[in-house]
Parts: C-alpha cells; structure tokens; sequence
C-alpha cells in the first residue's frame, strides 16, 4: 500500500498556481486526482481530461463489463481471429511483453484461475481437479496476437486485467495531460501513484504489510509511477482458511506470502506488472531482476523477529527514510550491467 505523507504542506504548489483535487470512483477503485494550474477551469479541465482517459481504458479492459472489449475476446470463438481496436492491441502488447520477462509469473491470462479461487467473491479453495482444470486453461501459448488481430487457441482461456488494467489507465491518463499546461500532478488509483511535473521530490508513504494503516518507510520521487503487492491489501478468507489473491500462474496457488513488494518505475503499466510478478517470483528473484534492468527499483518488506527488514536497490537510496524505529533498512549490491525493460527508460533521477 502507498499513502500519500504531507503532501499539502512539503509540495505545496507556488502561490501563483491554483491546486485542483478530485475524487472519483472508476475502474472498480477509487481515484485521487492532484494537480495544479495557472487558473481553476484550466485545471479542471485537465483534470476532467485524466478522467476521462480511465473510463475509456475501464469501457475497453473491465471484464465485469459484458460488454468491454476485452470481455467481447474472451468470449470469442476459438481459433478463429477477433480484431483488436489499436488501443487494445497495444494493452495486451505490453502485458505480453511484462509476461515473457519475467519468466511467465505475471500472466494476463489467469482468468480461470481467478474463478477458480472465486477471487471476485468471498473466496473459496478449488478441488484438484478444479485447480488442474484452471491451471490448464491458462498461459500466453493458448492466445496468438498478430497485429490487430487475437485468436484464442485454447477452450477456458481468459484474459484478466487485474494485474495490468491500473497500470494502463494511469498511463493514458498523464498521456492526455503532457499537452496541458499543468504541473504537480498526482494520480492515486487504488494506491498506485503516478506522479508528473514535479519540480521537488514528492513524500510518499509505504504501509508495514503487518499493518497496513501504519506507514514504516517514506517513498520519495518526482516522476514515474509506484505499485505494491501484498496480501495485506486483500487476503481472503474461505471457510476459516485464509488465501492471498496473489496467485502463481505456474503452480495455481496463490504465492508464499512474505511480506510486501515495491516496485518504481517510470511507466505505470510496468509498475503494475512488476508488483504481481516480482511479488510471485519473491524477494530474492525481484532484487536480482530490478538490478539487471535499468528504470526498475525494487523494495521488500519482510517481518523479522518483532522488526521489519527492508530491502531496497540501490537507485532507491537517497528516496527511502525509515518512519518507525523497527525498519531495518539496507540495499543490495548493483548489478555490473543491465537489460533494457520493455517500455521503459531509466527512471528519472
């Protein structure tokens, strides 16, 4: 979880410029909008602008809209080809290419997996043979994406936004502001932050995944975009068994739960699959992975003995402060060289 830490009063924006907030609910969540402008209309028009950038990302990828486009996919009849909107196209694009980085532990196409755990509802575990059933069903090799075009190849398969529809929204929405004159603009979907404009680093808080209304550590940053992953966000409980909604795409079930994961990166699209798929992938494998990529910054937060133990890479060095007296903080070795992310450049100092 990121919270937002004396935001109006360490970056409060210059007397000239009128500070615009709104909040909205889309997408199934809520949003916070921040921004400010030389007058008020200008800036609620801006704001106005980002909002309606998410209601077109929620009408195309919300599969609890029948009638989504992503929806018109899944239910669309095998083998034969369904023709992708560009927008479309390049959404499943990127999930795609977030999927194959990270070795298949963020896939887009857990929809019957997430069925299958009834992870819409109150939550339930699936008989093995349900488990199997689903688990079939899922993997990019039963979709093929050929231009504007996407062919489902496999009976069950089912693309689920989840794990990237946030990132995409946020996305589109500091797209349609870079042609307004705004500055310190925040957007807030569901504790992912995107952040753009700012000319002074903005504090953010991370919550203690033990505790989720305490803040343990300060995030600070100017631009890009901040996810976390942690069962502390939405555990479940199915007959007095508790599940994470984080599932593992390779195995069905949900992923060892080991405390919460960070990731900062300059797009939010990538922001959002990385927390599911570094979260999956857990703390080891998400630190080597963020120190072999440039513009990934990873930190775990891990309960140990009565403290916390944080680890951070080391583009997050002079941006994290401890808040509580429990937080351990340290930060991994660099890596000697690194791979270009899917679109995504170095982060911006």
């Amino acid at each position: 979880m990121i919270t937002l830490t004396s935001l109006l009063v360490a970056c409060a924006p210059a007397a000239e410029l009128v500070e615009i907030e709104r909040r909205v609910a889309v997408m199934g969540t809520n949003l916070e909008v921040r921004l400010a402008a030389g007058e008020r209309m200008a800036g609620l028009r801006a704001s106005e602008r980002a909002l309606r950038a998410l209601e077109e990302t929620e009408r195309r990828l919300s599969t609890w809209l029948a009638d989504s486009e992503l929806a018109r996919l899944n239910a669309a009849a095998l083998g034969v080809p369904h023709a992708l909107s560009e927008a479309l196209a390049a959404d499943l694009g990127a999930a795609a290419a977030w999927s194959r980085a990270t070795g298949g532990a963020f896939d887009p196409t857990v929809g019957s997996l997430v069925a299958a755990w009834d992870l819409r509802g109150p939550g339930r575990v699936p008989s093995p043979a349900e488990l199997r059933g689903a688990l079939a069903a899922c993997g990019l090799d039963g979709l093929r994406l050929d231009g504007g075009d996407a062919t489902r190849l496999r009976e069950g398969l089912a693309l689920e936004e989840g794990g990237f529809g946030k990132g995409i929204g946020l996305d589109a929405a500091l797209a349609t502001l870079a042609d307004c004159d705004v500055r310190n603009v925040l957007l807030d979907l569901g504790g992912q932050i995107a952040l753009a404009a700012w000319s002074e680093p903005v504090p953010l808080a991370v919550a203690d995944p033990r505790e989720r209304g305490r803040p343990c550590l300060e995030l600070s940053l100017r631009s890009g975009s901040v996810a976390t992953s942690g069962n502390g966000e939405r555990g479940l409980d199915a007959g007095g068994r508790p599940i994470g909604h984080l599932l593992d795409p390779r195995t069905g079930r949900p992923a060892p739960d080991f405390g919460s994961l960070t990731v900062v990166a300059r797009d939010a699209i990538a922001a959002d699959c990385l927390s599911t798929g570094l979260f999956v992938l857990g703390p080891e494998a998400a630190l080597a992975f963020a120190l072999e990529r440039d513009g990934i910054e990873v930190l775990v937060l891990e309960p140990a003995g009565g403290g916390l133990r944080a680890r951070a890479t080391p583009g997050l060095r002079a941006r994290l402060r401890p808040l509580i007296e429990a937080v351990t903080l340290e930060f991994v070795a660099a890596a000697t060289s690194t791979t270009p992310s899917p679109q995504a450049d170095s982060l911006e100092r």
